[in-house]
């Protein structure tokens, strides 16, 4: 029998928020807090600036500002993430969470290391 009109296997499905998206989504928005109050550190205390100039005009209007930056933010890689998921791109899926916790990593290092700098 020929395999041509075979239909191909669906692909393995999970639910959007199995452990391991639990876990990455969770890692996200430590983070996400994480950089919020270190990026008001700075502008506070250090008289330091925002150096992302998409969201600077939000963050510089202190916590509700930063509170909207974030949750844009987070609502941006979290959705993506989520539409991949339902077109059934698991792997982008977890790709975007990924990228999305290396990127907050990153703004909460680089906060910490000018916060050393500045000896507070």
């Amino acid at each position: 029998m020929s395999s041509f009109g075979q239909a191909l296997p669906e692909a393995a499905s999970h639910s959007f928020f199995d452990r391991a998206n639990d876990i990455r989504m969770s890692l996200f928005a430590g983070l996400v807090a994480a950089d919020g109050i270190t990026t008001q550190h700075i502008l506070g205390v250090d008289h330091g600036a925002e150096m992302n100039p998409i969201v600077r005009p939000l963050v510089v209007r202190g916590a509700r500002g930063q509170a909207a930056a974030s949750v844009l933010g987070s609502g941006l890689s979290l959705g993506t993430s989520y539409l991949f998921h339902r077109t059934g791109h698991h792997k982008l899926e977890r790709l975007m969470l990924n990228t999305s916790i290396a990127v907050e990593t990153e703004c909460v290092t680089n906060n910490l290391v000018q916060i050393g700098k500045a000896g507070r």
